[in-house]
């Protein structure tokens, strides 16, 4: 069951960012998962879906990597009722498409891209103009 004090916090962080109504508020790895057990708010397209635990864990490991320096999920939008909804994952640091493509296999990402950031979030302005691997689930 999903933690509607959790929930709440979460929905917090994101609607402080203007950039939330354009579904680009971004969240931390660990502010994603605790507290959401809906399968739905990530890789909900997935026919064979690895759970949420898996997710978190493979993001956690890669977060984790000396070749990385930050991991955040994209907020695309927020249903009335459901955890908020991500379908890009943002991978900044050294390491390459091809690396983070192999680590990230068994989620399934449609597409797994290298982009610049092109904006300045609100939250992580420090991430404006970086380069960064995407993952992103249909």
């Amino acid at each position: 069951m999903v933690d509607p004090i959790k929930k709440d916090a979460l929905l917090r962080v994101i609607r402080s960012q203007p950039e939330y109504e354009d579904g680009q508020a971004l969240v931390k790895v660990t502010e994603f998962f605790d507290g959401n057990d809906d399968l739905g708010s990530i890789g909900c397209n997935l026919s064979d879906h690895p759970g949420l635990g898996h997710f978190q864990e493979v993001l956690k490991s890669i977060q984790g990597r000396e070749d990385v320096d930050e991991v955040w999920l994209q907020i695309y939008d927020l249903e009335e009722g459901d955890w908020p909804f991500s379908e890009n994952v943002l991978v900044f640091g050294g390491a390459s498409e091809s690396t983070i493509r192999e680590l990230t296999e068994s989620l399934q990402a449609s597409e797994t891209s290298e982009m610049q950031m092109d904006r300045t979030p609100s939250r992580a302005k420090h991430l404006a103009g970086r380069r960064f691997i995407n993952l992103w689930w249909d």
